[in-house]
């Protein structure tokens, strides 16, 4: 009653407008930094309001955040099953937002259940949601969820693609602090099991820090449990004891059973690897009675699996049975029928726009990546031009691709752009006169999307030049700065004679290429730096040594095959020695500049 009284007129809008429940979904994401109990009150009251007056929209949105509420006892059948009810009513009123945040929760209660194939299918039906939606933050939450599978899987590669996708694609440190603190967890794993143990240090810190300043231990256990497995990683031995211990306390503390249990399962393995198998045994013996009692179940198959392999290694064979027929049966459940029920009804495996997202996802992630190769590889810049048209051809559709390089001492840019196969170069331009859409990119460091060049390039630009009604012009533009730490060194553009020829996907494609083109640019850059610097003495401007004999030897082949007469001229200045001797080598290296100047 007393809840009524205070939240009446925000209960009685839902009668107005379902839409309405978003201040009760608000106020429960704010206090539950706080208080998880305050929490439940606001879902059980509002659900009760919502049934009495059939709001279902409204309800099945209580149900997504009770669900959530029951993650706190790591209850995932429970959890499991409100979000189904929720599903089935977000279906019935074709609500897709609804349906985004209901497939995120279930692609991570079927991870933490040990059902990683259900899971990835899930997550993928939810990203096709939500992409379509152009909601970043689900979008984010899904995809780091579905990088968390794979990592449950040991698919680290698959898992680091997805997250290399999100960096290259997405600020996803300024949509959530959950997504950053996500992110940085799970790269941290995969940093740890396939890839530097100090730089997941760095991210693990970084996670830490991010949990204190927000007052809530959402990561606390897991990050000192991650710890004390770089720790071990690094033969830091009394470190990793220390974290290990420190995790355990704070799960106990916090009442977290599947945290404390997942700790002593890593716990275990680094005891046996440093021979401390008592140790490891007893908390293992813990595990499996936890696990059982909470239906852990795929703890429950992690600990039974490592008992059985102990075992049957140490002869005894009646132990090692027991744990093989646990792990068995633990199994058994992980792929029972209901999971295969709901993939029939998601019916993910027949739907071709789900699966096309899915090669959005990897295949094209392989392709870009073996694009990138090859663009870094390329130190001629025509040659990486007439490259990246092709290879973009394949990608998007296009009837100009180009580049475009800046030097920021002169302010000026050169255009490269392919027409008819063949490179054609523009330039050098001032920029100044803020009537280019890459001068656009290079001041604000920010990609130009244009779908329609008559009505929106004047969000970019000062001036608009337009020739007549008819005017042969790109109508669909996009444009993306080429950068590297943190340093314009170019624009990448494509463009289209039509409108709307391009969506968001594109611009992720480009700027994933662009990636590699800003890379191979700076690599062609510096190349030539030096190349120049062993051809040219640096003092001087006269060719080095090496250089003139290369030219003379060159001359040389070419009379012997032609016996073309050449002139060999050669100039010596008289007195030189005095005019360094008297003003210095600094001027007469000028001097020696001029000669070969004029």
């Amino acid at each position: 009653m007393k809840f009524y009284e205070s939240y009446k007129e925000k209960l009685e809008n839902l009668l107005i407008d379902e839409n309405n429940i978003f201040f009760f979904c608000d106020l429960i994401k704010d206090k539950v930094r706080y208080n998880s109990n305050e929490c439940l009150k606001i879902i059980n009251c509002v659900i009760e309001y919502c049934e009495k007056n059939n709001l279902d929209e409204a309800k099945a949105w209580m149900y997504y955040y009770l669900a959530w509420n029951y993650s706190d006892s790591s209850d995932f059948d429970k959890c499991i099953e409100i979000f189904e009810k929720a599903k089935d009513i977000f279906e019935k009123h074709d609500n897709k937002k609804g349906l985004a945040y209901i497939y995120n929760g279930l692609t991570s209660f079927y991870c933490q259940n040990g059902q990683l194939e259900i899971s990835n299918e899930i997550g993928l039906r939810g990203i096709s949601i939500a992409r379509e939606l152009t909601d970043d933050d689900i979008l984010l939450k899904i995809l780091v969820n579905i990088s968390i599978t794979n990592i449950q899987n040991k698919s680290y590669e698959a898992a680091k693609e997805i997250l290399n996708y999100l960096d290259i694609n997405y600020n996803y440190s300024q949509i959530s602090f959950m997504n950053e603190i996500m992110y940085d967890k799970s790269m941290a794993e995969i940093e740890l099991n396939i890839g530097d143990p100090h730089e997941a240090l760095k991210l693990i810190e970084k996670a830490l820090i991010i949990d204190k300043e927000i007052g809530v231990s959402i990561f606390t256990t897991e990050g000192h449990k991650l710890l004390a497995m770089t720790y071990a990683k690094l033969n830091m031995l009394e470190e990793a004891d220390k974290e290990f211990s420190l995790s355990v306390k704070i799960a106990l503390e916090n009442n977290n059973k599947l945290e404390y249990c997942e700790t002593l399962l890593e716990w275990s393995i680094f005891y046996f690897n440093i021979n401390r198998d008592k140790e490891a045994l007893e908390f293992l013996d813990t595990i499996i009675k936890v696990t059982i009692k909470n239906r852990f179940i795929s703890l429950l198959s992690n600990s039974s699996n490592l008992l059985y392999n102990y075992y049957k290694k140490a002869n005894n064979y009646e132990m090692s049975l027991k744990y093989l027929e646990i792990y068995i049966q633990t199994n058994k459940e992980i792929y029972n029928y209901k999971s295969k029920k709901l993939m029939a009804k998601l019916n993910v495996d027949h739907d071709e726009k789900e699966m096309n997202l899915y090669r959005l996802l990897f295949d094209k992630t392989e392709l870009l990546s073996k694009i990138g190769q090859k663009i870094i590889s390329e130190l001629d810049v025509d040659s990486m031009v007439l490259y990246i048209n092709s290879e973009i051809n394949k990608l998007i559709i296009t009837d100009f691709s180009g580049i475009i390089l800046y030097n920021s001492d002169t302010d000026e840019i050169i255009h490269r752009t392919v027409v008819d196969g063949k490179i054609v170069k523009k330039g050098p331009i001032k920029l100044g006169d803020g009537s280019l859409l890459s001068e656009y990119c290079i001041r604000n460091k920010k990609t130009v999307f244009i779908n329609n060049a008559r009505r929106d390039s004047k969000k970019y630009v000062k001036k608009v030049i337009l020739v007549s009604d008819d005017f042969q012009e790109p109508l669909s533009i996009i444009s993306i700065p080429l950068m590297v730490n943190n340093e314009v060194i170019g624009v990448m553009s494509i463009q289209s004679m039509k409108e709307n020829a391009y969506e968001s996907n594109d611009v992720n494609t480009l700027k994933v290429i662009g990636n590699y083109a800003a890379i191979a640019l700076k690599n062609a850059s510096e190349y030539k730096k030096m190349e120049e610097k062993a051809i040219y003495d640096s003092l001087t401007g006269f060719l080095t040594k090496r250089e003139i004999l290369a030219e003379g030897n060159a001359v040389r082949e070419g009379f012997l095959k032609t016996q073309k007469s050449f002139c060999l001229l050669m100039i010596d200045i008289d007195d030189f020695k005095t005019v360094n001797d008297t003003y210095g080598h600094l001027i007469g290296d000028n001097i020696i500049k001029l000669v070969t100047n004029t």
